[in-house]
């Protein structure tokens, strides 16, 4: 079924002395896992197939003394006519294989080989015999030493029969793992040989190991570099009277210890076992502590506890099944960075036959736990089905960023993806992004970490729609996510930053169609203010409305400012991605009105100098979009809302310095003094309502005012 694209054989010489040539380009190609451990440079990026080569030289003889005694003038081909014995004896110049177009190297080379050749034999009814003597060949960089190889044709109904001895010299495994992870960070000097005995025809017979003969492997992260203290590597296949015995063993001081011993009964005959072999076995892993594991996780993160894995094998070798358990104590995932702190975690899977059952895993976090229950299908269609319970669960801490929940949800995978659905509601949340996020890379920067075999991690990214510019939750090819999730944003929720300072109600869903976040429903605003316009604005009304993508709610907004004679404020409508804002009054009023009211207090009616430099500030603030919204960084150093120096409004127009302080949405403190004078003026205001004022003055002038404000249209 494969296509041979161009082949050619050129020989020269004669029948007892001759040299061969042989030439071919096929369609095929080696598996993934070979192109990946391919040196660099011996495949291309996109290889069209492989390109075989070898040359040979050597002749035809008679066997015995019977080749001196003919002296008819062919006797090889008189020899084969009268069914005599006949052997090409010859040299296996070299052999290789590699992809084309064609590469400096390839993944197979082979040579020189001696090789002796026995055709069929009339006389003792045998096939074709293929011997070589020592030799050498070199596999994907893996240099093996051939010490026999003997290759026969059964006779009629019979198995050929093959004898293989080879030495597999001490390898280099750090260039293998990072020709197959590029991303990882694979350094050391580990190395590792073996043998490789193959007998078969009858009965067959095997011995293969595969041991650790020196070094170790590290991880490089960053800068950092984690020996992993590997003591023990080693592999073995052992079959002998349909006996097959297949062992595993690794130890180290970060990996723990982890063994395996299977063994499955077939017959002295089976090259390698049926699928319907019985099976038996165990299975022993441990991580005395995981911590150690640092190079194996996501930069950041930080992993504790211990784990310990024990099984036993049953069933059939084509489908095993496990019985035993894992279970793990002290566990703990930490990143102080995202503000993850999750400890005491506790799990406890039991395996039986084809399933797995979490009897418990349960971890804490803050004052609350995550339980999860459920169980899970480990055969040729996997499937789990998972139950999570959260209890006051802090799964974010950061002193910016606090986010507790409560709820239950329902999670089952499959090969077709993920469904999760539950409600969730939030206990406590703290979203304050009151500092600038950290710097990022502009769009137009590309960061190039070196070529990437196909199908590499740089294939995995999420897709974006050119249309909207959104991302899905995965590539092409990427499983179905399925979200159903209703989240009540409770009681407790408070956002600030960007002079925004408010709790949030309300409830929201949360879907995922066409593998994109979606979510529907309206959040509130209740006790906010808003800093703008240099003032500390109260939100009187508020409602982010969603209906599909997460980035882009419908906007209704009005912040006030709060306790004047008449009301003036600010109105944001429109979408997150394209708001519209305005000033607003009522009653209505000319836009320096407006303004006026909003900074000063009071109508523009015979502003100063001074008042009009306030009203050009609160012009820069509707300029400076998200930045402080005009108020001083002096102000906001000191803990103060006003800070301020004008002139009096007497004959001696005299200097005045006021700063204050909001104690409270009523509460007002205030301190005057004059530059000319020796002693200020403490003013402690109360507003009973909005047009209904208390004011204790103390200082130069002491008094309690009782101020009524009636205004006439």
């Amino acid at each position: 079924g494969r296509t041979v694209d161009q082949a050619s054989l050129r020989l020269t010489g004669t029948l007892q002395a001759h040299e061969a040539r042989a030439e071919a380009v096929l369609r095929a190609l080696p598996p993934e896992w070979v192109r990946a451990l391919t040196p660099p440079g011996a495949v291309t990026a996109t290889p069209q197939g492989t390109r075989v080569a070898g040359s040979a030289r050597g002749g035809w003889h008679l066997d015995g003394a019977s080749a001196a005694q003919d002296r008819r003038l062919d006797p090889v081909v008189a020899a084969w006519q009268e069914g005599r014995p006949t052997r090409w004896r010859g040299r296996l110049e070299s052999l290789e294989a590699r992809a084309v177009p064609a590469e400096p190297t390839g993944w197979l080379r082979a040579g020189p080989i001696d090789i002796d050749l026995l055709p069929p034999s009339t006389a003792s009814a045998r096939g074709w015999v293929v011997e070589t003597g020592p030799g050498a060949a070199e596999v994907l960089g893996a240099e093996l030493r051939l010490e026999r190889f003997r290759w026969a044709e059964g006779q009629a109904g019979e198995r050929p029969a093959l004898d293989l001895r080879a030495q597999l010299e001490p390898l280099q495994i750090a260039p293998l793992l990072r020709r197959a992870q590029p991303d990882f960070g694979w350094e050391g000097d580990l190395r590792i040989g073996g043998r490789l005995n193959v007998r078969s025809g009858p009965r067959t017979e095997v011995d293969i190991v595969l041991a650790r003969h020196s070094g170790d492997l590290k991880v490089r992260e960053d800068v950092d570099v984690q020996p992993l203290g590997l003591e023990e590597v080693r592999a073995s296949i052992e079959a002998r009277d349909g006996l097959w015995t297949f062992s595993a063993g690794l130890a180290g001081q970060v990996l723990g210890a982890a063994s395996l011993l299977a063994v499955a009964e077939s017959t002295p005959e089976a090259l390698w076992p049926e699928p319907a072999a019985p099976l038996r076995g165990v299975v022993e892993a441990q991580a005395a502590n995981l911590g150690t594991w640092g190079a194996w996780v996501p930069a950041g993160w930080r992993l504790a506890g211990e784990l310990r894995l024990y099984a036993s094998l049953g069933g059939r070798f084509g489908a095993p099944q496990w019985t035993g358990e894992l279970r793990g104590r002290g566990l703990e995932v930490r990143n102080l960075l995202e503000g993850v702190q999750v400890t005491d975690g506790e799990v406890a899977v039991a395996l039986a036959g084809a399933t797995a059952r979490i009897e418990q895993l349960r971890a804490r976090a803050g004052d609350g736990t995550l339980e999860v229950t459920g169980d899970a299908a480990l055969g040729e269609q996997p499937r789990a089905r998972l139950s999570i319970v959260a209890d006051r669960f802090q799964a974010l801490g950061r002193i910016d960023r606090r986010l507790v929940l409560s709820g239950q949800a329902q999670a089952d995978f499959d090969q077709r993806g993920l469904r999760l659905a539950g409600r969730l509601g939030v206990d406590e949340a703290l979203i304050d992004f009151t500092r600038a996020d950290a710097p990022s890379l502009g769009d137009d920067v590309v960061v190039d970490r070196g070529q990437r075999p196909a199908g590499g991690p740089a294939d995995r990214t999420p897709s974006v729609d050119p249309a909207t510019g959104r991302r899905s939750l995965g590539g092409p090819g990427t499983r179905q996510v399925d979200l159903d999730l209703a989240v009540d944003l409770g009681e407790r929720l408070r956002l600030r930053g960007r002079g925004l300072d408010t709790s949030l109600r309300g409830e929201l869903r949360v879907t995922s169609p066409n593998n994109r976040i979606a979510i529907n429903g309206a959040v509130r605003v209740v006790d906010g203010t808003y800093a703008a316009y240099g003032q500390k604005l109260a939100i009187t009304r508020g409602r982010l409305t969603f209906t599909g993508p997460p980035d882009n709610p419908r906007l209704d907004i009005q912040a006030t400012r709060p306790d004047l004679d008449v009301v003036v404020g600010v109105a944001v409508t429109g979408s997150a991605a394209e708001p519209r804002a305005r000033l607003f009054s009522e009653p209505e009023m000319a836009e320096t009105d407006k303004l006026s009211w909003l900074l000063l207090g009071r109508g523009s009616d015979g502003l100063g100098r001074n008042d009009l430099a306030l009203l050009q500030r609160a012009a820069f603030a509707v300029l400076a979009g998200e930045g402080s919204s005009g108020q001083d960084p002096l102000s906001a150093a000191l803990g103060l809302d006003d800070l301020s120096v004008r002139q009096g409004e007497g004959e001696t127009r005299e200097t005045i310095v006021s700063v204050g302080k909001q104690l409270h949405r009523r509460w007002y403190l205030g301190y005057e003094r004059s530059l000319n004078e020796t002693a200020g003026t403490w003013q402690l205001i109360y507003r009973l309502a909005q047009r209904f004022t208390v004011r204790a003055q103390s200082g130069v002038d002491n008094s309690l005012d009782l101020i009524w404000t009636v205004r006439w249209q």
